[in-house]
């Protein structure tokens, strides 16, 4: 399946609450024959995996298991940073667009926020799935149906 190499719901859970999300609303980027620019930098897994803040079995309060058990997480605005990381650091980071999603055949929000699947179903409702969403002021894991056409993409 295509999906099965994408983070699980637990490894969202540390990029949003220590991937120190840096909303860039000036990084440009193409999609579909048009030039967008706004996402967001994450600090890229080897990083994480480094300070401690990472775990695949375990989100990030250190005990639950997204997979079993369903939670959301939120970062809100006092913990995003606006811009690129520095030019020593960049190396440690990594970009994901601000794709938007697609619903009912319409695509909505491109530039302005980003929703990108996880491989991890919701523990308990069958039609819905993780998934990590961002704007400028928030990073969040929660869950949509799947009939919302988000990106899936492997992280660095």
């Amino acid at each position: 399946t295509p999906c099965k190499d994408l983070p699980n719901a637990n490894e969202l859970s540390w990029y949003c609450m220590f991937g120190d999300p840096r909303w860039d609303a000036d990084e440009l980027w193409t999609t579909m024959g048009h030039l967008y620019k706004g996402g967001m930098w994450f600090k890229k897994k080897s990083v994480l995996q480094a300070e401690n803040h990472y775990d695949t079995e375990k989100s990030a309060d250190g005990s639950t298991d997204l997979r079993t058990t369903y939670k959301n997480y939120k970062n809100t605005s006092s913990s995003i940073n606006s811009g690129v990381p520095s030019a020593a650091d960049a190396g440690n980071y990594f970009y994901l667009p601000a794709l938007g999603f697609y619903y009912s055949g319409l695509l909505y929000d491109v530039g302005s926020n980003g929703n990108y699947w996880s491989s991890s179903a919701h523990p308990w409702v069958s039609n819905r799935a993780y998934y990590l969403y961002f704007d400028s002021g928030n990073v969040n894991v929660g869950n949509g149906t799947r009939d919302f056409g988000f990106r899936a993409e492997s992280f660095q």
